[in-house]
């Protein structure tokens, strides 16, 4: 693990006793395994973490003039980057499907092999009961539109037959949506990032990840919002803390060189 970037020991969660028979032991043992693996999924300050934080070495941070704010993270043979949009947030109601959207990319200098496993990163809404959302697949994202598609088409399909005089209008509507969804679909299947192994023939990977927003305890994102990003990546979680819009500072002023 690269020097700067901070490890946190293992926390233990402890269990409540009480009296039981041996069928309640058995009972006990089971639901005690289960929260022993529960605990090792949501530990998010285990041995082998890695995270990013201003300032510390092998952590960089810049603004660019693409709208993207980008932080950078090296340790061992490879580099992560997190690249987000400053009006993610501002997005979001207005996609096709409530989701957020983050770009990651890696990139590999080492001479062994590193798999990159989009379906293990996860992001958690600190303010927001702290959720964690799992990836959502690409699959599952273009099964989600074409049901949302099929739907609106079925749906104004019955409108027209019953109000036959406002044709037009609906076939406007439908073909606008439907525009959205296709788009959004193309999008997806071209640009999110997809499993890798990654090594010194292919040492690079890089693509868009996406979070829905849609559970009881999340509700509508208001600005600023924090996030952490985790990413399994070896024997390590990489974790990227940030905000939405980022905070106002020295980072704001950061430029692509040249321009």
């Amino acid at each position: 693990m690269g020097a700067g970037c901070k490890t946190f020991g293992t926390r233990i969660s402890s269990v409540p006793a009480f009296s039981y028979t041996a069928a309640m032991f058995r009972t006990l043992v089971a639901v005690l395994s289960l929260l022993v693996v529960s605990a090792k999924a949501v530990d998010k300050s285990g041995p082998g973490t890695v995270r990013w934080a201003e300032g510390l070495p092998n952590c960089t941070l810049r603004a660019s003039d693409d709208g993207h704010t980008y932080y950078g993270l090296s340790f061992g043979d490879l580099e992560v980057t997190l690249a987000v949009d400053r009006q993610e947030l501002a997005m979001v109601p207005h996609r096709a499907l409530t989701m957020i959207g983050v770009f990651v990319s890696f990139q590999y200098k080492g001479s062994g092999q590193v798999e990159i496993r989009r379906d293990k990163f996860a992001l958690e809404l600190l303010r927001h009961h702290r959720v964690v959302q799992t990836a959502l697949a690409p699959g599952v994202i273009l099964g989600m539109l074409q049901h949302d598609t099929d739907e609106i088409t079925d749906q104004t399909e019955r409108r027209v037959r019953k109000h036959p005089e406002d044709k037009q209008k609906e076939e406007a509507e439908l073909h606008a949506r439907l525009k959205d969804l296709t788009e959004m679909a193309s999008f997806v299947q071209t640009r999110a990032l997809k499993a890798a192994s990654l090594n010194a023939t292919h040492p690079s990977a890089n693509g868009w990840v996406f979070f829905s927003t849609e559970d009881r305890w999340i509700g509508k994102l208001h600005p600023p919002e924090q996030f952490v990003l985790r990413l399994p990546v070896e024997n390590s979680i990489v974790e990227f803390p940030f905000q939405v819009p980022p905070k106002v500072g020295k980072m704001e002023l950061r430029h692509r060189p040249g321009n």
